[in-house]
């Protein structure tokens, strides 16, 4: 099973994390995952987290330093979670990274979120 998954939805890049655990055995080739997408320019990036029961501190870095790299790029990574009772969501409320990105539960919203200004 690939790991990540890339596709593109009204052209914005979704990469939907295909992990139960997302741990430091995964943050690196992550990280480098969405490097490759930034580099190639792309500035619209939806973390689809629907699948994954358990985020470590490593992963989450590397979701934070992907979020810095884009928005120095004026580019903007959001975050899509299956429920307020998602495990890893409960670790976004715990640690106020929820502040941090904007986050979603459908991706749907997340996607037209892209299309309508944010205040």
């Amino acid at each position: 099973m690939t790991e990540f998954l890339v596709e593109v939805v009204e052209s914005v890049i979704v990469v939907r994390i295909q992990l139960e655990r997302a741990t430091l055995s995964n943050a690196g080739f992550f990280r480098e995952t969405l490097i490759k997408l930034i580099q190639s320019g792309r500035r619209e990036i939806i973390i689809d987290c629907r699948n994954i029961g358990f985020m470590d501190s490593t992963f989450l870095g590397s979701l934070v330093v992907s979020l810095k790299k884009m928005n120095s790029l004026e580019g903007d990574l959001r975050l899509v979670f299956p429920s307020k009772d998602s495990p890893v969501w409960t670790m976004f409320e715990t640690t106020r990274m929820f502040k941090v990105f904007k986050t979603y539960f459908s991706l749907d919203d997340a996607v037209s979120s892209f299309k309508t200004p944010i205040e």
